[in-house]
């Protein structure tokens, strides 16, 4: 498809914990694309205009686009999956101890489950059994009082990793959401405002620990933004509170800041009309049916917290919903548009409700997650039927792998006409 170097290139990366595998994935094999076109030296960077990503998308956007000591990104998209690979079992380390895995707290209530457990200890009194109390009881009391994982390896890791870097320093602009839970609204982290108010110059680390702070996973996290003209005081919590699959937001984002009366650097010769997104989800279980309802009865607080094999229902379901409706709207814009070839959503809705869980940080899950990853590149290109709300594969469209080859193509064409508009 022709390109006049004028498009605004969008890519945006869904929250999803371990998850994020799957976009990492992707994101390695459209560098590679790119790199066959352009040399080793090109980075996924250097092809978009703003690049969008929510909690573990949040991470990676930070990672692609920080600069290192000769400006250039501080990770390539392939070291992404390395970093995580061997990092997740520590940000989320897996209990060793597992009567039963307490599933039978997803099936029963409360008090049945309570009554069920005592019946069994004053009936046949062992230690196994003993034990299986005890870690009840422990599980309970921290599901109650306190977040599954206390957050000190991710923070530090972070620290580490982006140290000083701030917001503004982004080598292409980055759009980042998080949740203020003391002012109740959404706080958009954004390069372009950091460079036009220091008070939204926050340091990269404290956006990405507040954009994967998850309730119940996470602690939430405050931080302060202090300059010559005052204080910003920020009580986060998880992006995906606000837009999980920040595509939408990230295309009202760009429209607001370039219709703006700021000066957009390399964009001011831009057609905000014409948009090329790519939109990467991190997956679902949709396919996998394993939430059962029932009578009803028995959903209380434990049912939506704590699912099976320590999934949580409530955050799957709500975060499920919020990703497809974004892609709904976005589909239904861009096909009734002039310009339909200008969005690519990636997802995948067949992982296994295990597989799905954003903690499942055993290495057994991360490498299937990375194999399915690569094996969704071979699969055709597919789009959420309205009436299954499952995603079915689009004829003629070819594969995902074909999809992200012509994509590369023309972020390479689009970058050589925008060049070569520059130097005249």
């Amino acid at each position: 498809m022709a390109t006049d170097g004028k498009l605004i290139t969008i890519l945006s990366i869904d929250g999803g914990g371990v998850r994020g595998i799957i976009p990492r994935t992707i994101l390695a094999f459209l560098e590679s694309q790119l790199q066959k076109l352009d040399g080793d030296n090109a980075r996924i960077a250097d092809y978009f205009d703003f690049i969008a990503g929510t909690s573990t998308g949040g991470l990676v956007t930070a990672m692609l686009t920080s600069p290192n000591e000769n400006n250039r990104p501080l990770f390539a998209a392939k070291d992404i999956n390395k970093f995580y690979l061997q990092e997740s079992p520590h940000i989320f380390p897996q209990e060793s101890e597992s009567p039963q895995q307490l599933v039978a707290m997803y099936n029963l209530s409360w008090y049945t489950t309570i009554t069920k457990w005592v019946k069994s200890v004053w009936n046949k009194y062992s230690e196994p059994v003993y034990h299986s109390v005890e870690v009840f009881i422990r599980r309970i009391e921290r599901a109650a009082l306190r977040p599954k994982y206390d957050g000190f390896y991710l923070h530090k890791k972070i620290k580490e990793m982006l140290r000083d870097r701030r917001l503004s320093e982004t080598l292409t602009n980055v759009i980042i959401p998080s949740f203020d839970i003391k002012l109740l609204q959404p706080i958009v982290f954004s390069t372009l405002k950091a460079r036009h108010d220091d008070l939204e110059n926050a340091l990269l680390s404290d956006v990405c620990i507040s954009t994967s702070a998850a309730p119940y996973f996470l602690p939430p996290y405050y931080f302060e933004i202090n300059s010559s003209i005052g204080t910003k005081k920020f009580n986060m919590v998880d992006g995906g509170v606000a837009a999980n699959n920040p595509t939408l937001l990230a295309i009202s984002e760009v429209t607001r800041e370039i219709s703006s009366n700021r000066e957009v650097p390399c964009l001011s010769n831009m057609d905000y009309g014409k948009l090329l997104v790519l939109s990467l989800g991190t997956g679902s279980s949709k396919s996998d049916e394993k939430l059962e309802v029932g009578d009803g009865q028995s959903w209380g607080l434990f049912s939506w917290f704590m699912g099976p094999n320590g999934t949580n229902p409530l955050f799957d379901v709500v975060l499920t919903a919020t990703d497809d409706m974004v892609d709904i709207y976005l589909s239904v814009f861009f096909q009734g548009s002039s310009f339909k070839d200008n969005y690519l959503r990636i997802q995948i809705d067949s992982l296994k409700y295990t597989q799905a869980a954003a903690d499942n940080s055993s290495q057994e899950n991360l490498q299937n997650l990375e194999k399915i990853a690569n094996e969704l590149l071979k699969k055709p290109v597919a789009a959420v039927n309205l009436e299954t709300g499952l995603y079915e594969p689009i004829e003629e469209a070819g594969t995902y792998e074909d999809a992200l080859i012509k994509f590369a193509k023309r972020l390479t064409d689009e970058r050589r006409h925008r060049q070569a508009n520059c130097s005249t």
